[in-house]
């Protein structure tokens, strides 16, 4: 039996010292941000335009990735749990600087708040990558499949090309609240139309829904379960209808908490996709509260 080879301390340290980087598929490269990206584009397939929604907001793409987070906002507080979980790839569905294309917007590039944001992103070492049109154009439709996995309708698609549900009757009261319960949502949820019209039918829409969306279902279902609309628009739509004598109902649940459950699901498909690294889901969560009574 031969002599143990001697390791020099210097050597020992190297690679103790590299045995915790992520390596790329040769196992030879750190697998970094921008190569995370490049395969996600390719999966995903389609045209990716510099002047597009999707793209790198903040951070360094060449960082090398230690694990990945979907959120369908990468809020202050999503950013401190990523960093607490030791996660440094950030896709976010919607905006992380408060405006579509990811500028100073209105609030001016020396807002306190945005510069924080930026601070805290560049000081642990965080890369934010948007992903939203690509993620929303598959055919699978995950934001609607999420949404109603979320609220325990998955069996209970009509088609499986449309976002309609046919769900166990109960009244407009009790499936608003069955939904809050599901979502987990405080003071974010509002309803308007017919509270005691048994519901049936829901179309459900996450994200913003248009006028134009809404008047075309409005009269397939009972009620409509979207993230939010124009108040002056679709709510006192509803609200007129009601008064009108029709028996339907519109609940909006708050865009971002509607979004999450495709981001949830984006997460476990980026399991299939990049195996080096962990991908977890962050949630944002409902930001109202109620005020005492």
């Amino acid at each position: 039996m031969g002599k143990p080879a001697h390791i020099s301390r210097r050597r020992f340290t190297l690679m103790a010292g590299t045995a915790s980087v992520p390596l790329g598929l040769a196992g030879t490269k750190p697998l970094t941000a921008e190569a995370v990206i490049r395969r996600i584009q390719t999966e995903l397939g389609g045209d990716w335009p510099s002047t597009g929604p999707d793209g790198f907001k903040a951070g360094d793409p060449s960082t090398a990735v230690k694990g990945i987070a979907t959120t369908a906002m990468a809020t202050l507080d999503v950013l401190k749990q990523a960093v607490k979980a030791n996660t440094n790839l950030i896709l976010t569905y919607e905006p992380t600087f408060y405006s579509r294309a990811d500028g100073p917007g209105g609030f001016g590039a020396d807002d306190p708040v945005l510069k924080a944001k930026r601070e805290f992103i560049e000081k642990n070492g965080l890369v934010v990558f948007r992903l939203r049109d690509h993620w929303q154009a598959r055919k699978e439709n995950d934001m609607v499949t999420g949404f109603a996995g979320a609220l325990g309708w998955t069996r209970r698609r009509v088609k499986n090309d449309d976002a309609l549900y046919d769900i166990p009757p109960a009244t407009a009261e009790a499936t608003v609240a069955w939904i809050r319960g599901k979502l987990n949502l405080r003071a974010g949820l509002r309803a308007a139309g017919d509270r005691k019209a048994t519901i049936r039918r829901v179309f459900l829409f996450p994200g913003s829904m248009t006028p134009a969306t809404m008047w075309q279902r409005y009269s397939e279902v009972d009620m409509i379960v979207a993230g939010e609309v124009r108040e002056w628009e679709n709510t006192h739509y509803a609200a007129d209808m009601f008064t009108a004598g029709e028996g339907r109902a519109l609940v909006t649940t708050g865009r971002i908490v509607s979004e999450e459950p495709g981001m949830r699901v984006c997460a476990e498909w980026l399991r299939t996709v990049v195996k080096e690294v962990p991908a977890r889901w962050i949630g944002v969560g409902d930001p109202y509260w109620k005020p005492a009574l």
